[in-house]
Order: structure tokens, then sequence, then C-alpha cells
């Protein structure tokens, strides 16, 4: 994957201004955008590479002048049995995936493509996991019938963000809709702003909403991630 971006680089002459330039702001993106997807997707960087990077190499030789050339570079993966196009049951693999896996990370920088990824990102639990024991879980309020529920969710796609680490390590143990009313935000406006952003409306105060807040934002994520994929 970064032998061809490299390769496009070389090819173009482009030097470290590109990292920071605004006129080459949405090439960048263009990139972004294609890595994300090639990570996402299983067995795109596994058997048959050497194919594979020879016939991306020629792709940006002819068509990589101007800008990073998405559609001939994903024409030439789909020659190479290595297609970007997605199905539902893959939506449906990529929703249940679970803190730790090797795709969270893309999967969340292709939901939220504003994030400035030149900065560390942590994958954050939304609801901390700190909080999830049968122990927290029963003195909240939560009925012993949903305790394996809540468990099973904690680490799941819907309860997850991506989140600067400075703010990562200051929310911690902190309740959502408690951390969403702190002082970390520079207005009210911004606060509301990053809700939206981050599909958090009507976030609950307290752990018995849990399990209505996962169901919601995975119905949230599924829209955004067929949208994001042209499923």
């Amino acid at each position: 994957m970064v032998i061809p971006i490299a390769y496009y680089l070389h090819r173009r002459g482009l030097g470290s201004n590109y990292l920071n330039s605004s006129t080459t702001a949405n090439d960048r993106l263009l990139i972004q955008r294609w890595v994300t997807k090639s990570l996402m997707k299983r067995g795109v960087w596994g058997s048959g590479l050497d194919t594979l990077l020879g016939r991306l190499r020629e792709a940006i030789r002819v068509h990589g002048t101007q800008q990073f050339p998405v559609a001939e570079i994903e024409q030439a993966m789909v020659t190479a049995g290595k297609s970007l196009k997605f199905e539902e049951a893959e939506i449906n693999e990529l929703l249940d995936l679970k803190y730790g896996s090797q795709r969270v990370f893309p999967v969340l920088a292709a939901l939220y493509p504003g994030l400035d990824l030149t900065r560390a990102f942590h994958e954050d639990h939304i609801f901390p996991k700190s909080q999830f024991t049968r122990k927290r879980l029963a003195t909240a309020g939560v009925p012993a019938g949903q305790i394996d529920e809540y468990l099973s969710k904690v680490d799941g796609l819907p309860n997850l963000q991506l989140l600067q680490g400075i703010p990562n390590v200051e929310k911690q143990a902190t309740l959502p809709g408690a951390w969403l009313n702190g002082p970390h935000f520079t207005s009210p406006a911004a606060r509301q702003q990053y809700i939206l952003d981050n599909d958090l409306v009507d976030m609950p105060d307290d752990l018995l909403g849990f399990g209505v807040f996962w169901d919601r934002r995975r119905v949230a994520l599924e829209q955004r991630l067929k949208a994001a994929l042209g499923v």
C-alpha cells in the first residue's frame, strides 16, 4: 500500500509541502479514502502482490500526472482480482468489528472523514469499558437479564470513536453525557457540531441508556458506511 503512494509522490516530484499545502488538500483526501478502503477490504494486501503492484504502478504512470488516479487504480485492482467494491454482507461484517481489530481504525476514518489524521488519534470507548463490570452495571440499575448483552456490546464498533490523544486521556472513565457537557469545547456551537458529526445525539446520562444508544448508533454507522462505500 505504501509503495504505490511513494511511487506517485516520486513520479510527480512532490516535496514535503505536499503534506500541508491547501492546493493539495483534495489530492491528499483521494489518497486517504483509497487507503482506508483498501485496509477495510479483506485480502487486498495478501497474495499476488507483485502482479498488483505492477498494475498499480502502470496506472499511476499513465494517469497520475495531475492527481492521484483513484478510478484507474481501482480498475487496475479489479483486473488483479482485488476489487474494492463492497457487498451488503461485508457492511454487516464491518459493523460487527470489535475493539482491537486492525480494521477498526480505517473504518472509523472512513465513517468520519473530517478528522485531521496528521494528528495522533486513539480508538476510544464512548461508554468507558471500565464501567462495564457486572458489579458496576448492577449497581447502576441494569437488569440482570441485560448485563451479558451490555458486556458483549461494549467493545463493538457502535461504542467506538477516534479521539485525539489528550482528550482521550482526559475523558478516561467519564460517562459520555458528562464528558460532552464538560469544558472540552470552545463554544456551545462547537459542542453541538461535534455531537452531530460523531452521531452522539440524545446521549443518555447513565449506563441504563447504553443499549438504546448502541442500537441507534449502529443504524447511523450503517447509513454512513453504505454512503462512504457506495453500497
